[in-house]
């Protein structure tokens, strides 16, 4: 029997996998976080997905892990055949059955460790078996370092490269191409808009990692990094978002209150996010007659609007 190891850990339990297979998230975290909300709004965002590819006429960028079961307590058959692949002393809970987003390789572990470990760690996390488990959290919204004076300084100190966190600076500093970034936001604007406008949903918490590419479905990009995807992940506390002005209003504040994923209206890249998101607010607002499409449209463009003017308010 193939055992488990833990790949990851969130506030809605641990994630555990195998070095193939699919992915498990067990609901073993925060009480007031569940995997039933999770997996309903995953299989959303996954049929918007779907949606969204027959209404354009170019591929659809983001990846989403495909989304295989619910597994409950007392799914007794499974349990049965199964518990015994996590440690002992593990119980049955509410999980979910997914695909593995795939992590990164050596190659880019060993640039990410050599740009931005501490050096009297660098050999220990070369070696660490849980930071093979590589996946890259990309914040275009926030810049690692500030300035004071003439010194530089980091907000962090300790390194992992589980969820790794590459901000906009780091970005500079790996000589990212320009035209990447600007590809990493338009795919972020396409999938936001594609949560808000075929989904229905607030997108409120979900993440934007970078991994390798899943089967050449979807966009890719070609750098340092190496080859690969940007995929979403985390739906559990999505929302149904409603077509009206209160609902733009939860939006933009899931907008604000996630982490930096998105360009902030202030960054170079938010022109391109913005004109990226109204674009494929259009394209999905196609399913519409001409009454909702109107009004639809008009809500898309108060969305960016409102992003924009809390921005203005709390710079």
């Amino acid at each position: 029997m193939i055992k488990l190891q833990t790949i990851g850990r969130g506030a809605c339990g641990t994630v555990w996998a195998s070095e193939t297979g699919p992915a498990y998230k067990r609901e073993d975290g925060n009480p007031a976080r569940s995997l039933q909300n999770d997996f309903e709004m995953h299989n959303r965002v996954l049929k918007s997905r779907q949606t969204l590819m027959r209404l354009k006429s170019t591929q659809v960028q983001i990846q989403i892990p495909s989304c295989h079961n619910f597994i409950e307590p007392r799914n007794k058959e499974w349990w049965a055949a199964n518990l015994e692949r996590f440690p002992q002393g593990y119980t049955p809970c509410n999980m979910i059955e997914a695909q593995r987003i795939p992590p990164f390789g050596e190659s880019a572990r060993h640039l990410l460790i050599q740009a931005f470990c501490p050096d009297e760690i660098k050999q220990k996390i070369i070696n660490s078996e849980p930071d093979r488990d590589c996946l890259i959290r990309l914040y275009l919204g926030r810049r690692r370092t500030h300035t004071r004076g003439s010194q530089t300084f980091s907000r962090f100190k300790a390194f992992s490269l589980r969820n790794y966190p590459l901000h906009e600076d780091q970005l500079e500093e790996l000589a990212i191409p320009a035209d990447d970034l600007h590809q990493y936001a338009r795919m972020m604007a396409e999938a936001l808009a594609m949560m808000h406008w075929i989904a229905g949903i607030d997108a409120n918490d979900v993440e934007f990692v970078l991994a390798p590419c899943n089967d050449n479905d979807g966009g890719h990009i070609d750098n340092v990094l190496g080859r690969h995807s940007m995929w979403i992940l985390d739906f559990d506390l999505c929302r149904d978002m409603t077509m009206d002005e209160n609902g733009v209003g939860k939006a933009v504040k899931a907008f604000w209150r996630n982490d930096p994923f998105y360009p902030r209206p202030e960054n170079s890249l938010w022109d391109t996010f913005r004109e990226q998101y109204i674009h494929t607010s259009d394209e999905c607002l196609e399913l519409c007659d001409v009454h909702k499409r109107e009004k639809r449209q008009f809500l898309s463009r108060l969305f960016i609007e409102q992003v924009e003017a809390w921005g203005k308010d709390s710079s």
